[in-house]
């Protein structure tokens, strides 16, 4: 099929499904508390909500991402909204936790398609300089949502009460199933007679690839950094320096603007430089971030410095995923909706990982998280300067 010459609207559309999904994540974490009272149920209970939208998210890429390959890119899409949509809806008037917990799976099986296929129709669209920044402007407003979730979903839960945010989504879903539908073009050419064996043979040519299992790698590596932040910063901060929560949200929003200012640089910097060049740098501030966290151990406690270290490790982040994702998606055209989804599962894999690690230590040391942080850091530099060569071939 030609590649279709995107408008600057639809790439906002784009950017907007991208996020969409993890915004389901964010948005009513300040209402569990009520949520729980108000159901009658337990602390594990509700904290699952968490986990099955996660786990639909992680799942649903990998599923959805092949089957786009093959039947092309709108049709799953609606559909994927549109269950996101009325699984808001039906949460919106649940009262019971068992059914909430599956329509939370439903969530995130749906929005799994708007972060996917995003990526997907982007690389349909675009080649060279133009998918290296579109890419970085589809994560530039993906960086929006963490910022503006967690103070949205608490202004909404004091005004209203949880449910408010799932009606929130149930709106903006509506009005992303008729942007959809109006405003998306068909990117993808469909293919007939699909068989399991040509959907396993998509995986196998993706997984072969490898320039762009390498980006993968990278990506989740350093990537890992700032999901180790994730785990471990408030504990750092609230029990170790005694910040106050307003304080942790404030700092926490922070390096959340960091991490949008670095994918909009990386944009910038792409008219001018190539990718890997960019790439490099923004992994050597957030190395060094982690070096200065490591100093930290050794020196007097200082709460500017322990978060000047955290903003280095986590703004770049933003410029860090920009690059590895542009770079390999562009070694990837054929089966790209199949590569999308190993890269949203990947990183999810890895934040998976990263939380029970940096718990090791408890709330009396930070040993792990640094350990944790240079650990990722250093190997997935070191993945990606051994490659550097062959990939700039």
């Amino acid at each position: 099929m030609k590649k279709q010459k995107m408008t600057s609207t639809q790439v906002i559309i784009l950017g907007i499904l991208s996020a969409f999904g993890p915004l389901a994540l964010d948005l009513y974490l300040p209402g569990l508390p009520v949520l729980q009272k108000e159901l009658h149920t337990t602390t594990a209970m509700t904290q699952l909500s968490i986990t099955a939208t996660m786990f639909g998210l992680a799942i649903g890429q990998v599923l959805i991402g092949p089957l786009s390959d093959r039947i092309g890119r709108k049709k799953p899409l609606l559909i994927g909204i549109i269950a996101f949509t009325l699984a808001s809806f039906g949460i919106a008037v649940s009262d019971n936790i068992q059914w909430l917990i599956f329509l939370r799976l439903i969530q995130g099986l749906g929005g799994a398609t708007g972060i996917v296929l995003s990526l997907a129709i982007i690389t349909d669209s675009f080649e060279g300089i133009q998918l290296t920044k579109n890419v970085a402007i589809n994560q530039t407003i993906n960086g929006i949502f963490p910022i503006l979730a967690p103070v949205l979903g608490g202004i909404l839960i004091a005004i209203a009460d949880w449910r408010s945010t799932f009606w929130l989504l149930a709106g903006l879903g509506a009005i992303l199933v008729v942007a959809i539908f109006f405003k998306l073009p068909e990117t993808k050419q469909k293919v007939e007679h699909v068989t399991m064996k040509d959907t396993l043979s998509s995986f196998k040519h993706v997984f072969t690839n490898r320039f762009f299992m390498t980006m993968t790698l990278v990506q989740a590596l350093m990537m890992g950094a700032l999901f180790a932040y994730i785990a471990g910063s408030s504990f750092v901060l609230q029990d170790m320096f005694g910040v106050s929560v307003p304080e942790f949200s404030a700092i926490y929003a922070f390096n959340g603007f960091g991490i949008l200012l670095g994918a909009s640089i990386s944009g910038k910097m792409a008219e001018k430089h190539a990718p890997q060049a960019i790439l490099k740098r923004f992994m050597a501030v957030s190395v060094l971030g982690g070096l200065l966290l490591l100093t930290t151990l050794f020196l007097p406690k200082s709460l500017l410095l322990v978060s000047f270290a955290f903003f280095l490790i986590v703004a770049p982040i933003g410029g860090i995923s920009s690059m590895t994702t542009a770079i390999a998606m562009a070694h990837e055209h054929r089966d790209s909706g199949t590569a999308s989804g190993i890269l949203g599962l990947t990183r999810y894999a890895m934040g998976g990982i990263m939380s029970p690690i940096v718990g090791l230590g408890g709330t009396t040391t930070m040993v792990p998280l640094v350990l944790t942080i240079l650990a990722v850091q250093f190997i997935g530099s070191a993945i990606f300067m051994l490659t550097q060569k062959r990939l700039a071939g």
